[in-house]
């Protein structure tokens, strides 16, 4: 039986993965006339086995800490994650939702979570879950290039950062990166199809996202039920990273203070002479190497088997090599 709560709750949930394509469906669905998304991005509420007090200082520093101010005000301003913990705080998130067909929020951990799925059930019903899956090799290193922007990471290769992470402890969320984890998709999907109506599942992968974006949205529209002949605008490029040139140097000027400092006070002139003189072209994303690609294959193989039978979905092209690795 569904929790109550005195304001709308979410009919529908996008749930992961993690660097699989979510932000950019956060924007076309917030662009929505009848849609209402959670003024915080990623409440994180139903990811119970998700502790805050486990997260690193780094995960941590960019999350909304006062919960509690921020729903009970005018949640006027948008925030990007959070760690709601309280059922009242939650409902209250969608307090200004009014009469929006669809309701929804977007929280990666979900899909990792071991608890989110049941808790979901419980609480919200046989609602509406979108699952946004990307090919595990490639969202692994994307997270990575992440984090050398972020100066969460300063692994000069790709492998380096891999056996680092595979050593960290405690393997949690918010302290340990979960490079290969978040990629094992099989338990992960499992999970939802095991308390959820297969029809009110929504696999949707990136790649078709990226290279079908107006086909893959309408569908999405269809499913959560508004309008799907409203056209958002889909040009811009979201959670876009450049490769530093120095990672050691970039870690350190993120670590300092210098760079977020430079951001804060800088006109957008500075900003960008700053990524020009840092970064690499947003086109020259490196490359994994071939031994790098082969060990994450035979990490991700039977995997990846398991998910093509639960989805009934041709996954092949996630084990074949890349053009242009290196």
């Amino acid at each position: 039986m569904p929790s109550s709560s005195p304001y709308p709750l979410p009919n529908f949930l996008v749930v992961g993965a993690n660097k699989g394509g979510t932000t950019s469906l956060y924007h076309y669905l917030k662009q929505h006339p009848e849609v209402f998304l959670s003024p915080l991005k990623e409440p994180h509420y139903f990811s119970s086995d998700i502790q805050p007090e486990n997260f690193s200082k780094a995960f941590a520093h960019n999350k909304l800490r006062d919960i509690e101010a921020y729903v009970n005000g005018p949640m006027d301003q948008d925030f990007h994650a959070g760690f709601v913990r309280e059922w009242e705080h939650y409902c209250k998130l969608f307090k200004h939702a009014g009469d929006a067909k669809a309701i929804g929020e977007l929280s990666t951990s979900y899909l990792y979570s071991t608890e989110a799925a049941a808790n979901i059930r419980e609480q919200l019903g046989d609602i509406k879950i979108i699952i946004c899956l990307r090919d595990p090799i490639e969202r692994a290193y994307s997270h990575y290039r992440m984090n050398l922007w972020t100066g969460n990471s300063k692994a000069a290769t790709f492998k380096e950062a891999l056996q680092e992470d595979a050593a960290h402890e405690p393997k949690v969320w918010g302290n340990a990166h979960l490079y290969v984890e978040i990629g094992k998709y099989y338990e992960q999907v499992r999970r939802y199809y095991d308390h959820f109506s297969p029809d009110n599942i929504k696999i949707i992968f990136s790649e078709d996202l990226r290279h079908d974006t107006t086909r893959v949205v309408r569908e999405l529209y269809a499913f959560i039920g508004v309008n799907p002949d409203f056209q958002p605008d889909t040009s811009q490029r979201y959670n876009e990273v450049f490769t530093p040139k120095f990672k050691a140097l970039t870690w350190f000027l993120n670590k300092s203070g210098i760079r977020p400092l430079i951001k804060r006070i800088s006109g957008e002139g500075m900003k960008k002479a700053v990524v020009r003189l840092l970064f690499k072209g947003k086109d020259d994303k490196g490359g994994i190497t071939t031994e790098e690609r082969a060990m994450l294959h035979s990490i991700y193989s039977n995997d990846i088997r398991r998910l093509e039978e639960l989805l009934h979905q041709d996954l092949s092209a996630w084990l074949q090599e890349k053009e242009g690795a290196k």
